[in-house]
């Protein structure tokens, strides 16, 4: 009895917390999948087979691919504020960039600069450097020293630049950002999203400037008489076809991270890759990313020049028609993972002389999965004059005869897209 008396105490114990094991074994995948959802363009990955099979294989754990006009192609939890580490500078060098004219301006280096440590170029206190300079620092070689000292040159003080950080990112609307120091080491509240970055990017590689330098290999600097040479931090650079940027990152909580673009065929995307576990992780990821971007992304053409969409019958004739051609070439971006892309065209049936070349017949419009992406005129490809006097009688004569015993009475059009 003894012995049955324990069973059934531990029979109704377990029977009691089946209900909680169930609840914790079958809540872990939901919020997985709604922490770890994959989107391609504006689609979950999850919800169709087709898209899992064509989704690219990325194991970072948030980041986004978009174009330079933030166009999202792929994103993972590319909302979330995380831990930004280095890639704070693209937005150091943006309120640098807007706020100084001339960058052979020569700037002091304060002592504040020389203590922070962790990623630096070396500076020493009172020596002065050009604002070019210290940009090519902190962007090419990620010193911390020359995000320091540019801060202080533009803000007056850390903080007040950090004010100007903040206020730039509102009025960027990057809703998931918060600075509070601009080298990007850890701090409590600071952070962005992989999407705010990639909208950080975009902006500043509007500027020549920017562009130009996070492009660099490497830079030179003279320190304490030395010349010193620091290679870039972005290895894309020189080893991935047509990278052009942006900053890398790295910090204990952020884990490494990587904002990167490349230009293809006039065409630029932006990987922003964030908290992978290695460095060579990120570049491997964000190479994957791009890769896939240009395979499936880029500007094709839609409607060709001069090709026939319909005849057109002219009402004045018995048996008269002209071509309806399309009026111009037509190029656009095109993500083949959207669906195919489609084309309609919507011609007039008959036209009525005098008919000029080039007059409008109609319209032929190109879709992607019902989403119109351009429309071209469909325009005469001939000029058709009006019949004369004689000619007209004729025609109108033999017309009556033919609606009275059978007979064409004017040309059938004919669809031919």
């Amino acid at each position: 009895m003894p012995h049955s008396s324990a069973f059934t105490r531990r029979w109704l114990v377990g029977t009691a917390a089946l209900p909680l094991l169930l609840a914790f074994v079958f809540a872990r995948p939901a919020y997985a999948e709604i922490r770890g959802t994959d989107l391609l363009g504006d689609r979950a990955v999850a919800s169709s087979s087709a898209l899992k099979v064509v989704a690219p294989n990325v194991v970072a754990p948030s980041g986004v691919l978009e174009t330079s006009d933030g166009q999202v192609l792929w994103a993972r939890d590319a909302d979330v504020g995380r831990a930004m580490a280095s890639t704070t500078k693209i937005m150091t060098a943006i309120i640098v960039l807007d706020d100084v004219r001339d960058l052979s301006e020569m700037v002091t280096v304060p002592a504040e600069a020389t203590t922070l440590g962790e990623a630096d170029v070396g500076l020493r206190a009172g020596q002065q450097l050009s604002v070019r300079q210290l940009l090519e620092a902190m962007l090419v070689h990620s010193g911390n020293d020359a995000a320091i000292t540019l801060a202080v040159h533009v803000g007056g003080s850390v903080d007040g630049f950090v004010k100007l950080m903040n206020e730039k990112a509102a009025s960027l609307d990057l809703g998931q950002t918060r600075f509070t120091n601009p080298h990007g080491l850890d701090e409590s509240g600071h952070h962005a999203s992989a999407d705010d970055l990639a909208t950080m990017a975009q902006y500043a590689m509007r500027n020549a400037t920017f562009r130009e330098i996070v492009g660099m290999r490497s830079v030179s600097l003279t320190i304490g008489g030395t010349r010193r040479r620091f290679d870039a931090s972005n290895l894309l650079l020189g080893s991935f076809g047509g990278a052009t940027g942006v900053k890398t990152g790295w910090t204990d909580e952020a884990g490494y991270c990587l904002v990167a673009s490349a230009q293809r065929g006039g065409t630029e995307l932006f990987a922003v890759v964030l908290g992978t576990k290695s460095e060579t992780a990120r570049f491997a990821e964000a190479r994957r990313l791009l890769s896939w971007g240009f395979e499936h992304y880029g500007i094709r053409a839609v409607t060709t020049a001069e090709e026939t969409a319909a005849l057109v019958a002219v009402t004045d004739y018995l048996d008269r028609t002209v071509p309806a051609v399309v009026a111009e070439t037509t190029s656009t971006a095109i993500f083949d993972v959207l669906g195919d892309v489609t084309t309609s065209a919507s011609v007039a049936e008959e036209v009525q002389a005098p008919v000029d070349k080039g007059q409008r017949l109609g319209t032929l419009s190109v879709e992607q999965s019902g989403r119109l992406i351009a429309q071209v005129p469909i325009v005469s490809a001939a000029a058709v004059a009006a019949p004369d006097g004689w000619e007209r009688f004729r025609i109108g004569v033999t017309r009556l005869w033919r609606t009275a015993f059978g007979g064409q009475v004017r040309a059938a059009p004919v669809t031919m897209m």
